[in-house]
């Protein structure tokens, strides 16, 4: 319980003005079949994304500008991947399924709830207060 608690404060930090943090856009995304060695495609809440609420959209608002919302990403040079461009042994770490938006933000929601600094330590744009 404590856990929803801190994620719901964790939640109430809003997305700079910098890319569109709102949400998805109001079509429907399509769900892309994932790779045999993957998890299935993401789970979608109502809102459009896995999670809801200001905690989601500062999620999609980090998503932007790790892989443009591409879970197929891939950063060259540190070997980060996925939508939230995960390193391989952080992702091992938290049992994250790469390349599986459902996964990655579970994970991430894992990471808030351990504290706003640590959050904070795990992506460059929460770092320059972009989201």
């Amino acid at each position: 319980m404590a856990a929803l608690v801190g994620l719901a404060l964790l939640g109430q930090v809003a997305c700079a003005g910098f890319v569109d943090c709102s949400g998805p856009p109001a079509e429907p995304e399509v769900a892309e079949a994932a790779p045999q060695d993957e998890a299935p495609a993401a789970v979608v809440a109502d809102c459009g994304m896995p999670i809801c609420g200001p905690l989601g959209r500062r999620l999609y608002c980090i998503e932007g500008y790790e892989s443009g919302h591409y879970g197929g990403a891939v950063n060259r040079s540190s070997g980060a991947r996925g939508y939230l461009q995960w390193l391989p042994g952080t992702a091992r770490a938290w049992g994250v399924v790469i390349g599986n938006r459902s996964s990655e933000w579970a994970a991430a929601a894992r990471i808030a709830a351990q504290g706003e600094r640590f959050f904070t330590s795990q992506w460059v744009p929460l770092q320059l207060r972009l989201c």
